[in-house]
């Protein structure tokens, strides 16, 4: 995968594709009810996106409810090329996947779509609660609060991908969180979000993946397979001695601790020579404000 810059008027696509898949979200969640099941949430986000003009997914939508926002018993991720699309693949596995569970009052939420929207791709998470979040779920999603900043200075700084997750892991434990992040395909806290190939395609559902984006992923699975130096992969590689190269990137640091987790995922703009939020008005960062955390936007 080659260094990706974009145009003004390309990341004002993104920037839409984003906001609505955000709009999906919020809307969905205003719709949730008691005994909805995480399958059913999930079915109503893609249903919103695609009356609104989305045609192809980059993921399709994951739900999560109560202690399976922090993924309480779900097996570990192996690593092997082989291993992709196994049962126990993170994501991929019946036990990530939206499931029959049903909502309950005072649940934790997760909701995570990624929507192509004219070409353009996002990737995003958002977390709620279903009626009064109790306080330890309120703490954890205000504890995600830092994680934005510090990520973004690290990338303007230029920090290697390997140091950068290592800051990350050590302060999510330091402050008695469980990193969640590191369940997910790669073990990877961000990946790339870009051209997406093949939209003129056929599309459908691998496993919670288009086939489109399982082929724009595939080049870093391959390369990992064969110990291949992959400059440019479009996941972000734990213990890499390298920057974060241009393009855009999602990013989406997902910790838990007690009965709940929470995250949230958001795209990260790159370019040769500085790093910026692609978006400063989304949902998680005004629940921050309201609650007495304002983000510095420069």
């Amino acid at each position: 995968m080659t260094r990706e810059l974009f145009t003004d008027e390309e990341l004002a696509a993104f920037k839409a594709a984003q906001r609505l898949a955000f709009d999906a979200t919020l809307s969905i969640e205003a719709q949730l009810h008691e005994g909805i099941t995480e399958q059913q949430a999930a079915a109503m986000l893609e249903h919103w996106l695609r009356a609104r003009g989305v045609s192809h997914f980059f993921h399709y939508g994951f739900v999560w409810f109560g202690d399976r926002t922090r993924f309480q018993d779900f097996p570990p991720l192996p690593h092997r090329l082989r291993d992709l699309f196994d049962s126990k693949m993170a994501h991929f596995s019946g036990h990530y996947r939206p499931s029959g569970r049903r909502l309950k009052r005072g649940d934790a939420v997760i909701l995570d779509i990624g929507p192509i929207y004219r070409r353009a791709a996002a990737d995003i998470g958002y977390s709620c609660a279903f009626g009064e979040p109790t306080e330890e779920h309120h703490e954890t999603r205000m504890a995600l609060a830092p994680y934005r900043r510090m990520i973004l200075d690290m990338v303007r700084h230029g920090d290697a991908q390997g140091r950068i997750d290592k800051e990350i892991d050590d302060y999510t434990k330091d402050h008695g969180y469980l990193n969640i992040h590191s369940m997910y395909p790669g073990s990877a806290i961000a990946h790339r979000v870009g051209r997406v190939p093949g939209l003129r395609l056929p599309t459908f559902n691998v496993k919670g993946f288009s086939p489109q984006t399982v082929s724009y992923l595939a080049s870093d699975v391959v390369g990992s397979a064969l110990r291949l130096d992959v400059r440019s992969a479009p996941f972000w590689k734990p213990r890499s001695d390298r920057p974060c190269e241009p393009g855009l990137w999602a990013f989406e640091p997902h910790i838990g601790r007690g009965d709940a987790g929470a995250k949230w995922g958001e795209v990260l703009v790159v370019t040769e020579d500085t790093a910026y939020w692609l978006d400063d008005d989304l949902p998680h960062i005004r629940y921050w404000a309201d609650h007495g955390v304002v983000q510095d936007a420069s």
